[in-house]
């Protein structure tokens, strides 16, 4: 079945929790006109909320997992679909969209993980029993998501050379390139401007949940019925990042736990966290393949409208694929990235992690003497070729670059938990789901 490898797939290329709630509505669903929510100027319907439990309740019964009571998940997603409708009006208002060339793009490479083609793709998911279109809508919701995160936090984030330095030079930073790290998360979230008595509320809570979890209660239940963390009705589970990858209060606390074993709770701007060592693995290989790559690149601006861009880029993709124009006079010709433009396109060796996802996912993807798609980056539009690979060694410039890279995840994780926060406090909600129709 199909349902449970390509849910797996699309939050590894999408890397957004939210995904496995949003797999599309049931076509035969019929809708409610009845409120559960307000979220500021908007609404969400009861057959908008049912929908999405219906479908986390058919994942619970493909992975033979025990259903939670309807109340809990009923609760769990309409607070996911409430921070998700909050970030679509952020979006909205900031100009943020993702086009149908854009989503189709995504949409293809999600395919090609599967090893389909967009057709079959397509086909599979209606014969599993989804909504093509509802499920294209949702790809295109979390792309906008992203880039919104993107902008409002990633943007802020600066990591300095000297913080590198000091990092590698640790010894906690020297042990966190040794493991890698699979945990569960439990969140007892503690509100904005809470009270001390809130405040010793939600310690005791998670004080009661550590000893039940060390008793020899189920995590992914307990996750499930209590957590209110992101991935609770996925039980909790994280899944598996570089040790140095994971948020810095995680990996402090988990860099010395044992597989199975339940931390104390962690306290954060969110609340109190508790974590659970799934399992742990030695580090990554020392070996990294390296893509020599050359690229052109199309941006909008104020004279060149996005349509504008993509009709250059494609007219250029075209006139290189058909040999009327080398890929180098391409490039020189027209290419906006001037630093490269004038070298032919090219970008020398490439290291995985040097270049933003959408890049690199096509780099890695595109077969060596190919012409990739056209594809769409916060940049503007490119199409790229690879002309050749190696593997190296992984060397002081790699590790220094692992380094940048971990320190930014932990940095966007923290400062990405406290931002959703405040735009959930800031935003009006008025939740109707246990009134009387």
């Amino acid at each position: 079945m199909i349902r449970k490898t390509l849910v797996a797939r699309l939050l590894g290329t999408l890397l957004l929790s939210t995904l496995l709630l949003s797999l599309g509505a049931r076509a035969d669903m019929q809708p409610l006109d009845r409120i559960v929510a307000v979220v500021n100027d908007g609404v969400i319907m009861q057959s908008e909320l049912d929908a999405r439990v219906d479908d986390i309740a058919a994942q619970f019964r493909a992975d033979n997992r025990p259903m939670p009571p309807l109340n809990v998940m009923q609760e769990q997603v309409l607070d996911r679909m409430i921070l998700e409708r909050v970030q679509l009006q952020m979006a909205e208002r900031a100009g943020i969209r993702v086009d149908d060339a854009a989503l189709n793009q995504a949409l293809e490479g999600i395919a090609r993980q599967n090893n389909m083609t967009l057709p079959q793709f397509s086909e599979t998911l209606r014969g599993d029993g989804y909504d093509w279109s509802q499920f294209r809508e949702q790809i295109r919701n979390e792309m906008v998501i992203s880039r919104l995160q993107q902008r409002s936090v990633a943007s802020r984030i600066r990591i300095t050379d000297r913080e590198v330095e000091r990092f590698l030079q640790s010894e906690t930073g020297k042990r966190m390139f040794q493991a890698d790290f699979h945990l569960g998360h439990i969140l007892v979230k503690v509100p904005g401007g809470a009270s001390p008595d809130q405040v010793r509320s939600a310690k005791q809570k998670a004080d009661d949940l550590v000893n039940r979890l060390r008793g020899g209660a189920d995590f992914a239940e307990t996750a499930v019925a209590e957590s209110d963390g992101p991935q609770a009705l996925e039980g909790g589970d994280l899944g598996w990042r570089e040790a140095a990858q994971w948020p810095s209060l995680f990996a402090d606390a988990a860099i010395d736990m044992q597989k199975g074993a339940i931390s104390e709770p962690l306290r954060s701007g969110a609340g109190f966290h508790i974590l659970k060592m799934i399992d742990r693995r030695g580090g990554a290989a020392k070996v990294v393949t390296q893509y020599q790559v050359r690229h052109v690149l199309i941006r909008a601006d104020t004279l060149t409208t996005e349509a504008e861009a993509r009709q250059e880029i494609n007219r250029l993709h075209d006139q290189v694929a058909s040999g009327e124009l080398s890929f180098a006079e391409a490039a020189e010709r027209a290419s906006d990235d001037p630093g490269s433009a004038r070298e032919g396109g090219e970008l020398g060796w490439v290291t995985p992690g040097e270049m933003v996802p959408e890049f690199e996912q096509m780099m890695t993807e595109t077969p060596v003497d190919q012409l990739s798609p056209v594809f769409q980056t916060q940049f503007g539009w490119h199409f790229l070729e690879v002309e050749d690979t190696r593997d190296t060694d992984m060397s002081d410039r790699y590790r220094d670059l692992q380094a940048r890279q971990a320190l930014q995840k932990r940095r966007f994780d923290e400062e990405l938990q406290t931002w959703l926060q405040e735009q959930r406090a800031e935003a009006y909600v008025d939740i109707r789901l246990n009134e009387d129709s």
